[in-house]
């Protein structure tokens, strides 16, 4: 056998040597992921962005009602495999954001850290528990690639219209967040209308309503604004309990 026979076999013991120790932490570190809270995250918008429900995360985390939770701490947003795994990341999550208070406590002369509902009272204070009867289209325009199948629309409608068109609320609900702090949405906001759905519009250019305001299907809640691609447009999603389902599937037909 040559030198160089000797030496690409080496390289090649060397690649299969990274490549088991790369799976071997994969496993490891099983389906579980961290997110820390920035500031204006809700655990709706949490939830809307890995999509989950937030109310399984708040499970995950031992967060009770009503869910407050605070910048800079960290949140399990991943299923934990076991029971036993669960409680391990929870004490691991616990440790990191005790080391966060207490960074935040110097930092701020033993100040307390900003408190940020991750979700307004709408349990207690909107009783939204019916179902939605009707859902109304949030604004007009033409859906693009309407013959794909959900996720490759994004699990949603992307509807191409003229910049600063009205955006409607497409039910009644109460809004859990408006703001532009997810990746890839924009300015995006988040409806919630009873206990099962959540209506989430994205990529507009002004929005009209703030969290925990009260709207009514069919009020104006934002204008249309500009997606990546530089196209006016809506992207529009309903999830069910945390999880996204076609909007062609529930909105009401329309002639145009």
């Amino acid at each position: 056998m040559s030198v160089r026979q000797v030496t690409i076999n080496h390289r090649k013991i060397y690649r299969m040597c990274c490549v088991s120790i790369m799976v071997l932490l994969l496993c490891g570190c099983g389906s579980l992921v961290h997110h820390r809270v920035e500031r204006g995250d809700t655990l709706y918008s949490i939830g809307f962005y890995y999509g989950h429900d937030y109310r399984d995360i708040a499970k995950w985390n031992n967060i009770p009602a009503p869910y407050i939770i605070a910048k800079g701490q960290w949140l399990i947003v991943a299923p934990p495999d076991t029971d036993n795994i669960r409680e391990k990341e929870r004490k691991r999550v616990s440790s990191k954001n005790e080391a966060h208070n207490k960074k935040s406590s110097l930092n701020n002369n033993v100040k307390r850290p900003v408190i940020e509902k991750s979700t307004p009272s709408v349990d207690n204070k909107v009783a939204f528990s019916n179902p939605v009867s009707k859902w109304q289209w949030p604004t007009k325009g033409t859906v693009r690639d309407s013959n794909k199948n959900l996720s490759a629309r994004k699990k949603g409608i992307n509807i191409v219209g003229t910049r600063g068109q009205p955006i409607y609320a497409t039910a009644a609900g109460e809004v859990v967040y408006s703001g532009n702090g997810l990746i890839g949405f924009g300015n995006l906001i988040i409806i919630k209308h009873n206990r099962t759905y959540l209506s989430a519009y994205g990529h507009n250019e002004r929005m009209l309503v703030n969290e925990g305001d009260v709207v009514h299907q069919g009020q104006i809640i934002a204008q249309m604004g500009k997606a990546q691609d530089n196209l006016a447009q809506l992207h529009f999603e309903i999830r069910r309990n945390g999880k996204p389902v076609d909007p062609l599937r529930l909105l009401v037909s329309r002639s145009h």
